[in-house]
């Protein structure tokens, strides 16, 4: 019980009568600092009269939002007193508080015995809402101009989408299409490639910037909390990152349940998911072509005058012929501003260029294996192998191209060299190869899948001991494909469909033939993929050295290695060991396996102490 006092503020006009009413109502309560009072969403039965301290009034959205800061006199709680309806904001200690808490009986008592006290407490909650509301009204402006700040900041990072190339311009035809619609948007495409900034571009091209943008990271994302989240963002746009890593259900709901608010998914890979659009943003390795163009745009925001006398050709060429599996857009950038403090200001050729990690100190350097095209002369890649084996040299990763990728893709799958050497000396074309019919190419190779799935079963590639990558060519686009997923007899069929002589072969939704005419010794991509030290492995015959072809299939052979060959010696510049084999000129079968195989063996045998070397 407490004793009639009227000290208490609000209570100074009470009588000694009124106090004894009120008196079982009343209790007196005490809060240290920084203690959470009320919260929101719960249902108040009392309201806090202020004795002593301060304490904060505030909402939760993006950050804590404060909307009145109380003292000595002041009152809270006593909306939800009163109607019985949910607590709209959380009340907190500022520093330690002593209160009355008055029960609502209490309440209706005081506003019924004192008339002054009634006025004040209707006067009191009408400023309370019109300050509230004036509050959230300077967040929510406060919160707009941060949001074009960051936008204006991730645009600085991130830079405006460039590129001619046909996928390029398909993909701006697509942007400007989905900017005038309203519908949710799935954009897939890997790291480094502007997802983020096109689903900024989405946003403020169809909202104009009147409308809210938040951005949710999967690993972040709660759905009990989705609904807020949805209020905040009403009319605007919602970015979910890393979508692929959310169930396809939850997915799939909110984009069934949501219509006012625009939802866009960045993912690294296809959702499957309905009633929503889907924007492919194509890797650097699928537009070469726009390279040179980034690159100057680079060399320009450096500060660069006359761009087309910075960069050199042979540069040019070396950044187009790496892969950016890392980081796509971003790393070039990194790869040509490093290039340009190296050169000082002056001319950039391929020798000031830096591509791959950076280790960190006291680590072993990963060793990456890139084993050449070759056909039949890929078995030199088992003698490699071998001696390797045996010197304890450490593979962490390998990527192949044609036979190079049969070999490596069997030794990454856990084959042994001796198995490799026994299952390739047996082998025969008729293994491998059909005749077609009709007669759109002489052959297709699509029984290679059955023979590689009969001796390694059906593995895809990312669950492989060692790391593996094979290359193969895009028909429609000239460009190179990496298969670094999905089904690795399907990829090394891919990779070594002859072009012209076999038929292209229809995998990951592409027609795909030989990888060597596009990287026929893929050193690049091995450097890409994180290796330290790259030994590459040369078996690429030149048979052109040979004179004039005999028949149509010597033609074309003469002319992929010729081709060949110009790539060959711009590539391997990214090697720390090129191992060539003594294989001579003449033409080789599966037969020779034993000869290749030895060829391979000598040529690392003469290389082991340079290879040992490159790891101090």
């Amino acid at each position: 019980m407490l004793y009639y006092d009227t000290s208490y503020p609000l209570m100074e006009q009470l009588s000694a009568d009124d106090w004894e009413l009120l008196n079982p109502e009343i209790v007196e309560q005490h809060y240290e600092a920084n203690k959470l009072i009320l919260k929101h969403g719960e249902v108040s039965q009392n309201v806090h009269i202020i004795l002593s301290g301060q304490v904060r009034v505030f909402i939760e959205q993006e950050s804590k939002v404060e909307l009145a800061l109380l003292e000595r006199g002041h009152f809270f709680g006593e909306m939800s007193c009163l109607t019985g309806d949910p607590i709209s904001a959380h009340v907190e200690a500022v520093d330690e508080v002593h209160s009355l808490v008055v029960s609502r009986t209490g309440m209706l008592l005081l506003m019924d015995k004192n008339t002054d006290f009634r006025k004040q407490m209707i006067e009191a909650m009408i400023k309370r809402i019109q300050n509230s509301n004036q509050r959230v009204l300077e967040e929510h402006t406060k919160t707009h101009l941060l949001m074009k700040q960051q936008e204006s900041e991730s645009q600085e990072r991130y830079g405006e989408l460039i590129g001619n190339s046909p996928a390029m311009k398909e993909l701006f035809i697509e942007i400007d299409r989905l900017s005038m619609s309203e519908e949710h948007v799935i954009i897939v495409g890997e790291g480094g490639t502007g997802k983020n900034n096109i689903a900024r571009k989405l946003h403020y091209s169809a909202t104009n910037g009147l409308y809210p943008i938040l951005t949710i990271h999967s690993e972040d994302f709660d759905l009990l909390n989705w609904d807020t989240k949805v209020r905040a963002a009403k009319g605007g746009t919602i970015i979910i990152e890393r979508a692929e890593q959310l169930p396809h259900s939850v997915l799939q709901g909110l984009i069934d349940n949501e219509q006012q608010t625009r939802i866009i998914f960045t993912t690294a890979q296809r959702l499957g998911i309905s009633n929503v659009a889907t924007l492919y943003v194509p890797p650097l390795r699928e537009r070469n072509e726009d390279i040179p163009l980034l690159a100057k745009s680079f060399l320009s925001k450096e500060g660069v005058a006359y761009v087309d006398d910075a960069i050199s050709s042979d540069a040019l060429r070396m950044l187009s012929l790496f892969p950016y599996l890392t980081n796509n857009v971003e790393e070039l950038e990194s790869v040509v501003k490093e290039a340009y403090i190296l050169s000082e200001g002056r001319t950039i050729h391929s020798n000031h260029l830096r591509f791959g990690r950076a280790r960190k100190p006291g680590e072993r350097p990963k060793i990456g294996l890139a084993l050449g095209s070759g056909s039949a002369r890929g078995m030199a890649h088992l003698g490699v192998l071998n001696v390797l084996e045996e010197e304890g040299i450490p593979i962490d990763m390998i990527a192949g191209t044609s036979a190079g990728s049969l070999v490596g893709g069997a030794y990454a799958a856990g084959m042994s060299v001796a198995d490799c050497t026994r299952v390739l000396s047996t082998i025969r074309w008729g293994h491998l190869v059909r005749l077609t019919f009709p007669k759109r190419s002489f052959v297709h190779n699509t029984p290679m899948i059955g023979f590689i799935e009969q001796h390694l079963g059906k593995r895809q590639i990312e669950s492989l001991p060692i790391p593996f990558a094979a290359v193969a060519s895009d028909t429609l686009t000239g460009e190179a494909h990496i298969m670094r997923s999905g089904s690795l007899a399907h990829a090394i069929t891919a990779s070594t469909a002859i072009p012209a002589i076999m038929r292209p072969v229809h995998h990951q939704e592409k027609h795909l033939s030989d990888g060597a005419v596009v990287h026929p010794v893929p050193a690049a991509l091995v450097k890409s993929m994180g290796a330290d030290i790259v030994i590459a492995v040369n078996v690429c015959a030149e048979s052109f050295n040979k004179g004039a072809a005999k028949n149509f299939v010597d033609s074309l052979s003469n002319t992929i290695d010729m081709m060949s060959a110009k790539m060959v010696k711009e590539e391997l510049q990214l090697a720390d060991v090129i191992l060539r084999p003594e294989l001579g000129f003449n033409q080789i079968s599966f037969k020779d396996a034993p000869f290749c195989i030895a060829a391979g063996e000598a040529v690392t045998r003469d290389a082991i102490e340079r290879i040992r070397m490159k790891f101090h």
